[in-house]
């Protein structure tokens, strides 16, 4: 799997839990799945502890679809360094 379908996969996999249904890239984090910038905050912190990659939480605030988030997550991954932390979610 390479380092964009990863990033992709995690995003997925929490924000589909956070929104208790499937998510596609498509979505728009508030409007299609109710995720106000206080639950991606906190959504970014899981997918930072699946991934060991560190989001700006700067750049979130420029996020609104799942498909920038996937952007953004993917722009601060490096599979090289990554140090995922499984089972540190809040």
């Amino acid at each position: 799997m390479s380092g964009r379908d990863r990033v992709e996969a995690e995003v997925l996999r929490v924000l589909g839990a956070a929104a208790g249904r499937a998510v596609a890239p498509e979505d728009r984090l508030l409007e299609d799945l109710g995720l106000g910038p206080a639950d991606v905050t906190r959504l970014a912190w899981d997918i930072e502890q699946g991934l060991g990659a560190e989001i700006p939480r700067d750049d979130l605030a420029s996020v609104f679809t799942v498909r920038s988030l996937i952007d953004l997550v993917d722009q601060h991954y490096d599979p090289a360094t990554a140090d995922p932390k499984h089972g540190w979610h809040m």
